[in-house]
């Protein structure tokens, strides 16, 4: 399941992620970061990754097509996780995506990575 977080910073979109993410709610968060893509050149994404458990193949293509539609509109990301194997991948994206500055924090850091994904 993915849900919406909602930010002060309007050019935040945040999400929760547990378990498996669907069409309609990857749909859902999609249509957040282009309602805050209309407002701004940028957009910063704060994921909480409490489980994952993979992505309906639908969902999966819409995000592929988003991603290189506006990945050069893509300022920072906060990834929230105690998963190692996500670690490594945001590192990892971190190095693939020069121009999006990608921070990862434990369960523990929840309010330095709100706060570091609204700084300026």
């Amino acid at each position: 399941m993915l849900t919406l977080i909602p930010f002060d910073d309007d050019r935040v979109v945040g999400a929760r992620i547990s378990g498996k993410i669907t069409r309609p709610e990857f749909d859902s968060v999609a249509a957040e970061l282009e309602a805050v893509l209309e407002k701004h050149d940028k957009v910063r994404f704060y994921a909480e990754m409490e489980t994952f458990g993979g992505v309906a193949m639908d969902a999966l293509f819409q995000d592929l097509k988003f991603g290189l539609r506006h990945w050069q509109r893509f300022e920072r990301e906060a990834v929230v996780t105690d998963a190692n194997w996500m670690r490594r991948l945001a590192a990892m994206a971190d190095k693939l995506f020069p121009g999006i500055e990608v921070k990862v924090f434990g369960s523990d850091e929840v309010a330095s990575a709100r706060a570091w994904i609204c700084a300026d």
